[in-house]
Parts: C-alpha cells; sequence; structure tokens
C-alpha cells in the first residue's frame, strides 16, 4: 500500500493507495486512514488522513465544513471526482463536500451515520477530565466485538483531545431540516452501510436517509456494530464492490 502527500493550502495530507479506483474514503472522529486497509486492498480507492489525524499536519478546524474542504481538494488533486465513502463523521464530512463541492462527487457510500449526529454530553465531558473513561465508553458503544472495543479504547483514550474535537463538530452537525423540507435532493448514485447492532448511529438514522434519498440502496450488516468496516469487512467490501462496479 503506498503512501502519497498531498499538499492543500500549505498543509500536508497524507492520503493511502490502494488499487486504482476513484474512491476517496473518509474516516470517523479519532480514527485515521489506516481504518480502510481492507477496503484499500480489496476495493481500491485513496483513504486520507484529515487535518489532525494520522500523519495529517494540525490545522484549525471549526466546522464539518472545514473537513470537507480539505477532502474536496484532495479528491480534486487526486483523481478529479471520485465515490466519497465516509463513515460517521467521515459521513458528515461525505454530506456537506456533496453540498458544497458537487463536481467532486461521482456518487456517495455513507457508512454509519446521519443527517444529525448528537453526542452524550457525558462523553464529552468525560473526554476532558478523564479521558480513559470516556474512550472505554465510546468503543463500547462502538463495537460488538470485545477484543476490538478493547484495542480502540487505548487508541481513542491517546487522541482524547482530537476526539473530542471531531465528537464536538458531530454534536453540532444537522440536516435534518434541509432533508425534511426539501432543501437537501441527493441526485448522485447513494448507498447507505449500517451495522445491524450499531448503537451510536443506529438503522433507524439510515432509514430516515433512506427515506429522503428514494433512489438510495441500503445495506444493513448482521451481526455488525458501528464499526462495521472493520467488525465484516467481508460483507463491507461486497456492498460496497458491487455498488461501485454498477457506476461503471
Amino acid at each position: 500500500m503506498e503512501r502519497i502527500t498531498l499538499e492543500v493550502d500549505a498543509l500536508r495530507i497524507p492520503v493511502l493507495k490502494g488499487k486504482d479506483r476513484d474512491i476517496m474514503y473518509i474516516h470517523g472522529s479519532g480514527c485515521d486512514a489506516t481504518l480502510w486497509e481492507k477496503q484499500l486492498e480489496e476495493v481500491g480507492g485513496y483513504a486520507i488522513d484529515l487535518p489532525n489525524h494520522g500523519q495529517s499536519c494540525e490545522a484549525e478546524i471549526r466546522d464539518i465544513s472545514d473537513y470537507a474542504y480539505f477532502v474536496a481538494k484532495a479528491v480534486k488533486k487526486l483523481v478529479g471526482s471520485a465515490v466519497i465513502v465516509g463513515h460517521s463523521l467521515g459521513g458528515a464530512v461525505a454530506q456537506k463536500i456533496y453540498l458544497e463541492y458537487p463536481k467532486v462527487v461521482k456518487a456517495l457510500a455513507l457508512v454509519g451515520t446521519g443527517a444529525r449526529l448528537r453526542v452524550l454530553p457525558e462523553i464529552l465531558k468525560l473526554l476532558k477530565e478523564k479521558p480513559e473513561e470516556a474512550a472505554k465508553m465510546v468503543s463500547k458503544y462502538a463495537f460488538s466485538n470485545e477484543s476490538l472495543a478493547d484495542e480502540f479504547s487505548r487508541i481513542f483514550a491517546e487522541r482524547a483531545k482530537v476526539l473530542h474535537l471531531d465528537l464536538s463538530l458531530c454534536d453540532r452537525f444537522d440536516l435534518l431540516d434541509d432533508y425534511r423540507n426539501g432543501k437537501i435532493k441527493v441526485d448522485v448514485p447513494t448507498l447507505l452501510i449500517v451495522g445491524e447492532k450499531d448503537a451510536l448511529t443506529p438503522v433507524k438514522y439510515s432509514e430516515f436517509l433512506k427515506k429522503h434519498i428514494p433512489s438510495a440502496e441500503m445495506v444493513v450488516i448482521p451481526e455488525a456494530g458501528h464499526m462495521v468496516m472493520l467488525e465484516k469487512p467481508d460483507e463491507f467490501n461486497k456492498a460496497l464492490k458491487n455498488f461501485v462496479e454498477r457506476l461503471q
């Protein structure tokens, strides 16, 4: 797997590259591009380290739209336009890219995400006061697989500061009314993927998006939690590959 370093507004933005494919993967809160290694190997495309994550440069991020700006610029530099795959926070970023930079979007795959992403106030408070305790709580909600939850609780504890930033941004993200009143009309092919046991962005979040994006395809993956691409990579990759190949 190749690592490419892009320059966006004088900031270093690293991207992992798999097989040649016009796909851009956007990770969720407190994660980085390595979240998508199994997808890069099997399906192909590029996965970005958002600013302040992984090996990316630090940047002042005040809104989901700020992340969308950097990803859209990266897509334009790499391939011009792509299938934008976003998980959780990354799904919010993907929606903002579609709304603000539609020319770089060939299609959307919204994974374990929603039109609104409220976060428990207790988690935000704990991340500042007792980061290890907060990290365990987030991991418990994020995985149905206990061993993966243990591994990620350590990772999240180490990244408590950026996790707090990301979850705060998620908490303020809200497109519900814009979907309900028809202000948002998604007219690119769209895939919704969600784990059956997702406790952070439950199936009803994807059902709301399906209701307001009638042409969307929705796949619920059995026995998977929020981190569906890690817990059920084969099922996830099959759904994504089928979707992407039908776009050809």
